[in-house]
């Protein structure tokens, strides 16, 4: 049977004596401190037969005390190794008037400092391999360790640092129990696992297969059947978000588009599928035998990237098409390009010059070109590729593969929003012309507020209609010379001037939101028009056009929505002469600019109302006092 272990503490007034009975089988030692005229001897006595090993320990005065936790002991002279076993120990309550050791508590096996195994981890106070060390300590790393954060009652070690009479840091730690602040806490768990990750499964040659296919099935893993997911969803033909492209190949059988990408290392992975609408770009590295793979190895052959075809929908109902070739470039040793005819693709398969050390027409990039309808329906792929010649030396090379996908617009008298309901920057303001019945938009894609774009010709006639759209948020500066003649009409020159700088079929209305209906007049901004000029009237010729939009934030702080309140465009003219407006050449110089202005007010702090009680108490509440 094994031994009862409890620590037995006598109190004297000159003298400490302190005893540890351990569940052991090898001695007994008993060690005397003293703290007066024998404080330097130390008379320890040894017994073999009841198995009591030492726990270095001091006791200061009464006032002060030292709590030493498991493998980790603080004495006010020095410290010494714990060489205790790990045993359960029973803490016996003390004849005098003592203060008790605080028991120890999970929370005391926590160091979060405690980085190096078998070694002391400098200023960490809860490093139970820091015996002597800790006399140098400075100050504790981590000054608090607690117990699960989640919880409403946690324990938390306080950890500090004092200084002996000898000039040496002892470590001084004690255990708080604290209470948690957080409105939402856990008060009991019955569940002592869920509290927790579970302990993963350590790889190993045996079990890396599964493991390798249970978590990167999707991402890195093989051709899956996906017919279970399409009957779930639905009857819905053409693709969603996420989705796996579905392929077919020259056998017939169903697979999944192939995206190859670097799987842990840089190496390539070819069976990795694409995904519906998620545009990716990888860059991998491909290693082969120059000699053995050249013409045989399918990853450098821009064949295994064409031959297949694509399910427009995830039925299987739906048809196929194939991969057309829109663009194929020849990169040389020396690094220049040469652009090729893509009707003749089939021609350009990796052939090994006669030298024997050169491979030519290897894929180093491919670029896709997914087109999709509204339904989710993939209209047409579109590939380009970069073939160069490797050099045996070149191996391993890196490939790029990259998939994009744009939506094709079929209607182009569709309605079209510029935020909802806010404006987004980037996207370009809603305008156009008001009437008895509403607001007219123009069906141009860039919209009909739109600004002069620069060109290098920088000729106002020639770059005309040459014009930008105006994006909400984003500020704009453009602008272009006139050449002019000695017999130039000024009034028929401001005319094109000002038609230039304006372009054709300018609106009088902006949107005021993104969203904004144009059978709702109201919710459009009406465009002011200012025309500054100065001295005499001879000759008015427009020399620069700004429009100044004012915007402010409406709505909640937490989203707040881009609202216009109102638009002003100024002409500036200058009414002296044309020789002196001209430079050398007869050259007449003008600008063009959009600026946004934030307008927003800054937001006032609200406080709700506090609630009022009402309180009524019966008639008899204070009897029989009242």
């Amino acid at each position: 049977m094994a031994a009862l272990c409890c620590l037995l503490i006598l109190a004297f007034s000159k003298t400490d004596l302190c005893v540890e009975l351990a569940n052991t089988t090898e001695s007994i030692n008993i060690t005397l401190h003293t703290n007066d005229t024998f404080s330097d001897r130390e008379d320890s006595l040894n017994f073999t037969e009841l198995g009591i090993t030492p726990t270095p320990s001091s006791f200061p005065d009464s006032s002060e005390y030292v709590t030493a936790f498991p493998d980790q002991t603080e004495s006010a002279d020095k410290s010494f190794p714990n060489t205790t076993p790990d045993v359960p120990r029973l803490a016996l309550p003390l004849p005098v008037s003592r203060v008790l050791p605080i028991p120890v508590t999970e929370v005391v096996k926590l160091c979060p400092c405690n980085l190096q195994t078998g070694q002391c981890d400098i200023n960490c106070c809860c490093d139970p391999d820091c015996t002597e060390e800790v006399s140098l300590f400075t100050d504790c790393s981590i000054k608090t360790i607690s117990s699960d954060p989640r919880l409403c009652q946690k324990d938390t070690v306080v950890f500090s640092i004092n200084t002996t009479a000898d000039g040496l840091s002892r470590v001084q730690s004690s255990v708080q129990q604290e209470v948690n602040p957080d409105v939402f806490c856990i008060q009991s768990a019955n569940y002592e696992e869920g509290m927790s990750f579970g302990t993963p499964e350590i790889p190993t040659e045996e079990t890396f297969d599964s493991l390798f296919g249970q978590f990167v099935g999707f991402f890195f893993g093989q051709t899956r059947d996906t017919s279970a997911q399409s009957s779930a969803i639905g009857n819905v033909p053409g693709y969603l978000y996420g989705d796996v492209i579905q392929t077919v190949n020259e056998a017939g059988e169903q697979e999944s588009f192939p995206f190859p990408a670097s799987a842990g290392t840089t190496h390539c992975l070819d069976a990795n599928p694409a995904a519906f609408l998620k545009d990716q770009t990888s860059r991998c590295m491909r290693s082969f035998d120059l000699a053995q793979d050249c013409s045989s190895l399918e990853a450098i052959d821009l064949r295994a990237y064409t031959t297949f075809m694509i399910r427009t929908g995830k039925n299987k109902e739906a048809k196929v098409i194939g991969v057309e070739v829109s663009a194929i470039t020849l990169e040389s040793l020396e690094g220049t390009w040469t652009s090729v005819d893509p009707a003749g693709s089939g021609v350009y398969f990796p052939v090994l010059l006669e030298s024997g050390d050169v491979c030519n027409n290897v894929v180093k990039q491919v670029k896709y070109i997914f087109r999709y309808s509204e339904a989710g329906e993939i209209l047409s792929v579109m590939a380009s590729f970069l073939l160069g010649a490797i050099e045996s030396v070149m191996v391993p090379i890196q490939q790029e593969f990259k998939i994009t996908f744009l939506q094709e617009i079929t209607s182009t008298a569709g309605m079209r929003f510029s935020g909802n309901p806010g404006y987004v920057v980037g996207l370009p303001l809603v305008a156009g012309t008001r009437t008895a019945d509403g607001i007219v938009q123009s069906t141009d894609p860039k919209g009909s507020l739109t600004i002069l774009q620069n060109s290098g010709e920088q000729d106002c006639l020639l770059s005309s209609s040459r014009r930008a759209p105006v994006l909400f948020g984003i500020d704009m500066v453009s602008g272009c010379t006139f050449r002019l003649s000695d017999a130039v009409n000024c009034s028929l020159l401001s005319e094109v001037i000002l038609s230039v700088l304006k372009g054709q079929n300018f609106p009088d209305r902006v949107a005021s939101f993104g969203n904004s209906l144009p059978q709702n007049p109201l919710d459009w901004v009406p465009i002011q028009i200012q025309t500054i000029t100065s001295g005499p009237q001879t000759c008015s010729i427009p020399q620069s056009y700004q429009l100044e939009v004012k915007w402010t934030k409406y709505g909640t702080l937490v989203n707040p929505q881009a609202q216009i309140v109102s638009v002003k465009e100024t002409v500036l003219t200058n009414t002296s002469s044309l020789a002196l407006l001209t430079s050398a050449g007869a050259l007449l110089s003008v600008t063009t600019s959009v600026s946004f202005v934030d307008v927003s007010a800054s937001a006032s702090q609200g406080f709700k109302v506090p609630p009022t009680i009402d309180a009524k108490l019966p008639f008899d509440f204070f009897f029989p006092f009242v």
